[in-house]
């Protein structure tokens, strides 16, 4: 339920629980004042719903065909009497009047003052008339005795002791009515208030909570309406939050992680070319070609160190995507053959085999140079693990959907399965030690994999069924695909 049909509900009940309960405590006052239910519902019909059409309008009936018959019974002691023994019974009462002289008056109303009564040619109904202390409901009817009398008689009915009752017992009513105001309207109130302040505290606690810097909690909407909307959003929000918080503590530990390796990293070069120079500045290198072995090592470590601030410089930019990617539709087997043909003469000496066994044509969604990056940053690490002379290397390609897989697979002693998902972070070595011997900055599949990622492809590795590694890629193809 809504909060606007909610409060609409609420408003009406404030209305119509009060009539309710108070009608409820008004019977319970009459009953307990009067000892009889049936007193109210007569005495209310009578006194307000009946009008001229009350219980006693077939006997005021009964009277004017009399007048006008028989109107010399009004004088008649006998009918008289039979008239006031009557009347008793029915609560009634009765007076005659004959020219402006009271001719008869029943037991119930002898006491009144009689010339209070309306004159001749009123005739009528009258629902209400107070007669001394007491309130009457009167019927008068005129008509002409047979010497030319003018006559009147007044039929009264003491029906309206609901009016008597309310005035005698009106400040336990008022005080009754204004109790039940109050408490009914406080009751629903706080109900009301209570459905409504029960999610805002429980958001409330929720902020304090979040304030302090605790977002391992949740938050169950206990409504469906717009409340429990806000909950559910507000409980998302911190889901979300604790996810952030959680990824940047990650960041935080990569960053640190990173200038950790980036020190372990750049000090081992450092510390062997201050060793080295030490070496020629104490004259320990007494021989040029001594000297010239030295000179080479320090330019052999400066150079990776120089690799390896470039590599981190492009990874860090990867990482913040600064890097601009120039995308083009290229033909893929023609790109992988011209590939492989440069960088044939670069292994020739490591006596590396590379060969292309898939050949269709196929063209694809990519940056060239990256590209080349990440092949040549697959491919070169594979030559680091293999013994030289033995390494070979196969690629491979096939149609996935609307993307083409790459494989890269080697016949090296792979990489032991709980680490295999580790290859592609930062600074990954397989050598525990971390050693850079083999030249490695443990940068190049991380940006490898960066670089797939931009392309909007993924990268995953696996051990072959044999012995080796293989390292698969997705690449978008173009829009429109060459023949095969």
């Amino acid at each position: 339920m809504t909060i606007r049909k909610s409060l609409f509900l609420s408003n009406a009940a404030m209305v119509i629980m009060p009539i309710i309960i108070f009608i409820l405590y008004f019977t319970l006052l009459n009953v307990m004042f009067s000892g009889d239910f049936k007193l109210l519902s007569n005495n209310f019909h009578r006194g307000w719903q009946s009008g001229e059409g009350g219980q006693n309008i077939e006997f005021f009936n009964q009277l004017k065909k009399t007048a006008s018959l028989e109107e010399e019974k009004f004088s008649n002691p006998s009918y008289q009497g039979a008239l006031s023994k009557e009347l008793k019974d029915m609560n009634a009462g009765i007076i005659i009047r004959k020219d402006k002289k009271v001719l008869f008056s029943s037991d119930n109303v002898s006491n009144l003052k009689k010339e209070k009564l309306p004159a001749f040619g009123n005739e009528g109904y009258q629902p209400l008339v107070r007669l001394g202390q007491q309130l009457y409901s009167i019927r008068q009817h005129d008509f002409y005795f047979k010497d030319g009398t003018e006559g009147t008689f007044f039929l009264f009915d003491k029906g309206v002791p609901f009016i008597q009752f309310a005035r005698r017992f009106f400040p336990m009513i008022f005080i009754g009515f204004v109790l039940i105001l109050v408490l009914t309207n406080s009751v629903l109130s706080y109900f009301m208030s209570r459905r409504i302040l029960k999610p805002i505290n429980q958001m409330s606690a929720a902020a304090a909570k979040i304030s302090a810097g605790n977002l391992h909690f949740h938050m169950e909407p206990t409504r469906k309406d717009e409340l429990g909307t806000l909950v559910k959003s507000f409980d998302e929000m911190r889901e979300k939050l604790k996810k952030s918080a959680e990824l940047r503590e990650q960041y935080e530990n990569n960053r640190r992680e990173l200038i950790a390796n980036i020190s372990h990293d750049l000090k081992t070069p450092i510390t062997s070319i201050r060793g080295y120079v030490e070496g020629i500045k104490d004259g320990v290198a007494n021989t040029e070609e001594k000297l010239e072995r030295y000179l080479d090592t320090i330019h052999a470590k400066a150079t990776h160190m120089d690799r390896l601030i470039n590599e981190l410089f492009l990874f860090s930019k990867l990482d913040v995507n600064s890097v601009p990617f120039n995308f083009e539709k290229v033909e893929l087997t023609p790109f992988l053959e011209d590939y492989l043909e440069e960088i044939r003469l670069d292994l020739s000496d490591e006596g590396t085999q590379i060969v292309l066994l898939t050949n269709f044509r196929i063209s694809v969604y990519i940056d060239r140079d990256n590209i080349i990056r990440v092949m040549n940053n697959i491919i070169f690490n594979s030559v680091k693990y293999i013994e030289k002379g033995k390494c070979r290397i196969q690629i491979s390609f096939i149609e996935q959907g609307e993307m083409v897989k790459v494989s890269i697979c080697d016949n090296g002693p792979g990489v032991p399965a709980n680490e295999i998902s580790h290859i592609f972070d930062r600074f990954y070595r397989g050598d525990p030690s971390r050693s850079s011997d083999t030249g490695g900055s443990g940068l190049g599949l991380a940006i490898a994999a960066q670089i797939i990622q931009a392309h909007g492809g993924e990268i995953w590795a696996e051990n072959s069924s044999g012995s080796g590694l293989c390292i698969h890629f997705t690449l978008p193809k173009s829009n429109d695909k060459g023949e095969n």
